[in-house]
């Protein structure tokens, strides 16, 4: 089912919870996402439900499971032939929390969590961009299909981002840098509080970023030491190219060329809701060079990937990836576009797992 939901590109999806609904019948059972993306339905496929029991088509609600609006859940029969498909609504901003029994009430509602409370390893996971938005089970699907985990070995957490806690403040108006950099200070800090209360809990505690989320977890670093069991960080910088931070700070478009190495500025967006993004982006490199801020750090415990065309961050200077190596991170390079470094969970998480 990879045109209906676009699992690897835009990693909106599910996996297996029982739910149970009135007008499926009892001898259907619920389909496991590793399987519904193998195979897509046919364009007539009927009957598609709203939870509600409402009948729904298929085409009408194609483009809302596509813009992670609403979930797949796929019935099939004994034989494994899809025999009814319910839709259900994403879980509202307000309603997203941790599910952990006894977590201090300042931390319920700091991420989105799935898997298996009981486990002694926890992923935090940092989500990119920065938008001002939290992944449900998008993010689900990001680290079973993506990245190949096993729920039941691991409790899971997107952590929330201090933007995304009310996100109409990035849309009404253009935000200030003070306020830029107060949302990064802030969701560094709910970083800190969720590893620090886990490791309370005698959990190993593993944080993993991506593009944005790679600086978040610098930040903490820098900010409040190094204190997880390791950490994962694709396609960032240490030290950003000067030139791509004022132009996002100031909220112009700024991207590299093929060599990811020379700088391209474009002109300011007239969208406020980008513009922010760009500043809450830049707040994280503009002012901050990471080869200084941490020089006296050991970073053993961190894995770091770069992409070397990457043209949305650019390529890690050989000053950085020198850097990097003499604090003992271990440090991987690979082709791919930023966009797609869903595709490196797979291979990071075997780096970050492997003692």
């Amino acid at each position: 089912m990879k045109k209906l939901i676009l699992i690897t590109s835009i990693l909106i999806s599910l996996v297996v919870q029982g739910q149970e609904y009135a007008f499926i019948p009892d001898s259907l059972k619920l389909l496991p996402i590793q399987e519904l993306a193998k195979k897509q339905p046919p364009a007539d496929f009927k009957p598609v439900f709203y939870e509600d029991g409402t009948k729904a088509n298929f085409k009408e609600v194609l483009p809302l499971i596509m813009k992670n609006k609403l979930k797949p859940l796929m019935y099939v029969d004994k034989k494994g032939n899809y025999k009814a498909l319910v839709v259900k609504n994403l879980t509202k901003n307000e309603d997203i929390k941790i599910e952990y029994e006894n977590i201090p009430e300042s931390l319920i509602k700091s991420g989105y969590s799935f898997g298996n409370p009981n486990s002694n390893k926890v992923i935090i996971y940092l989500q990119g961009g920065p938008v001002n938005y939290l992944t449900t089970y998008g993010f689900e699907a990001l680290m079973n299909i993506s990245g190949g985990i096993d729920e039941n070995n691991y409790f899971l957490i997107n952590m929330r981002e201090s933007q995304t806690m009310y996100p109409e403040e990035t849309e009404i108006e253009e935000i200030t840098w003070e306020q830029a950099k107060k949302y990064n200070a802030e969701t560094a800090k709910t970083l800190h509080e969720l590893i620090s209360y886990f490791k309370s809990q005698n959990k190993k505690v593993y944080v993993v970023g991506g593009s944005y989320g790679s600086f978040v977890g610098l930040k903490s670093i820098v900010d409040y030491k190094n204190i997880a069991d390791g950490y994962l960080l694709m396609v960032g910088r240490l030290d950003m190219t000067q030139e791509i931070s004022n132009a996002y700070s100031k909220g112009l478009k700024a991207q590299f060329e093929e060599d990811a190495i020379t700088p391209i500025i474009g002109e300011k967006s007239d969208n406020i809701y980008t513009v922010n993004m760009r500043k809450i982006a830049s707040a994280l490199s503009r002012d901050e060079k990471y080869t200084e801020l941490l020089k006296d750090t050991d970073l053993s415990n961190v894995n770091y990937i770069y992409s070397e065309i990457d043209q949305s961050v650019g390529k890690l200077t050989e000053k950085e990836i020198a850097f990097l190596k003499s604090k003992n991170a271990e440090v991987v390079n690979v082709k791919i576009e930023h966009g797609k470094y869903a595709e490196l969970l797979k291979e990071g998480f075997k780096m970050l797992f492997k003692d």
